[in-house]
């Protein structure tokens, strides 16, 4: 069943940022699309309409998933997200943008410019574009914005025209062996790009770089240090997140004085260094960051916004995996922060993807490594206990950052409440 011609499409795992934003999609296109979640019911096999042309799946449901299972009793033909996806966007014009870090913004910001230019683009995107108030964008050109995540090498299933690699870092290693796995799977992303398109890679970053140098066709690099841009969100992740979408741009013929003005316009994407509000005087910022990196660069942004104020910092690490792996990489991210003071709620569980030789990592054995770093840091069993901690000692500071890809999210919007 050509995905683009199904016209009833049921979808398990409907809430996940990616795949609800194919949904969109497809209902902006005319069909009728029916999901369920765990967030939103569960998973029931008589939640599959008996009448389902296909059915889509997060890359996070097994295939003894109750739906799926009864998908395959009905002959209803199945796809994961990233082979929808792929599906859904071949024969069209596609900018794919990956990268361990940065992607989302990138995204954003290439769908954005490209709005602003009049190329009418679809863009999917992993987080909610605030200008938008959407992770999608239904356009009625040809032109398509991706997001594509590397994990399980979701990132093969699309042929892009143009490709974007924003950094290669350690990270999925419940996934990938190693950081040779990782670049590895990049050069085979970069021989998806078409006869005649185009990479843009991050030229400050060593791994991306090397990657990029493998590859036969047209390079483009961009660096954060070569301009500076006027642009709403601090922090010089998001000066290199700019300059890659430049780059895009510039290939698509667009003038740097439209680009220009169109990033200044940009007001940014949900949770990426996010200011939501204040508690009393106090304010608010809800961040996504949950690897070392993007810890570092989100910290140095607050650093930079509120030089010499004193800022709270609150992380909850995501996954047992990536906690374990990337145990020192977190140590020296929040070590080297200009904040002293921080509260380290317990990892979040993700669903499908946490096995049992990773549950003996706990959050209180961050907590114990940063305070024989000198902060001042304290654990907190739940979200309830985090957030209790945080008012008590939220007169005491400018900002509180509160950081992380799980929901963590939910205590920031109870303190601006």
């Amino acid at each position: 069943m050509d995905i683009n011609q199904a016209k009833k499409i049921h979808i398990v795992g409907d809430q996940g940022i990616g795949i609800s934003a194919l949904a969109k999609i497809l209902a902006a296109r005319g069909a009728r699309v029916s999901g369920s979640d765990v967030q939103t019911g569960g998973h029931r096999a008589e939640n599959v309409p008996t009448d389902a042309e296909l059915l889509i799946y997060s890359n996070a449901v097994p295939a003894d998933n109750a739906e799926r299972v009864r998908a395959g009793e009905l002959g209803i033909p199945e796809l994961s997200y990233p082979q929808a996806l792929g599906e859904m966007v071949r024969g069209k014009k596609v900018i794919a943008v990956a990268g361990t870090n940065g992607k989302t913004t990138t995204t954003a910001m290439i769908g954005w410019v490209l709005e602003q230019a009049e190329f009418d683009p679809t863009v999917i995107v992993g987080s909610r574009v605030l200008a938008w108030d959407s992770n999608a964008r239904a356009g009625k050109s040809e032109w398509v914005v991706i997001e594509a995540d590397e994990y399980k090498r979701a990132f093969l299933n699309y042929d892009p025209d143009i490709a974007v690699i924003t950094n290669i870092a350690l990270d999925h290693l419940d996934y990938f062996e190693n950081l040779t796995d990782i670049k590895k799977a990049f050069l085979q992303f970069t021989q998806k790009i078409k006869p005649g398109g185009v990479l843009v890679f991050n030229m400050d970053d060593g791994n991306a770089s090397s990657v990029a140098g493998e590859f036969q066709g047209e390079l483009i690099g961009f660096s954060a240090n070569e301009d500076k841009f006027d642009l709403q969100a601090p922090g010089s992740f998001n000066q290199a997140n700019a300059a890659a979408a430049v780059a895009v741009c510039r290939v698509l013929g667009i003038s740097q004085e439209a680009i220009i003005k169109a990033l200044r316009e940009f007001s940014g994407t949900w949770r990426r260094f996010e200011k939501i509000g204040k508690l009393g005087k106090t304010e608010i910022i809800s961040d996504y960051a949950h690897h070392p990196d993007a810890i570092r660069s989100a910290l140095q942004a607050a650093a930079e916004t509120y030089p010499g104020k004193k800022v709270l910092v609150v992380f909850q690490p995501h996954q047992h995996n990536r906690t374990k792996k990337l145990f020192s990489a977190f140590v020296e991210a929040l070590r080297d922060s200009a904040a002293a003071d921080m509260i380290i709620p317990e990892i979040f569980d993700v669903a499908g993807r946490e096995a049992g030789p990773d549950q003996d990592i706990s959050s209180k054995d961050l907590v114990k490594e940063l305070k024989m770093c000198g902060k001042q840091v304290s654990y907190a069993g739940d979200l309830q206990d985090c957030e209790e901690q945080i008012r008590k000692m939220a007169d005491n500071y400018d900002a509180i950052i509160l950081m992380g890809a799980g929901d963590i999210y939910k205590v920031a919007e109870n303190l601006t409440k």
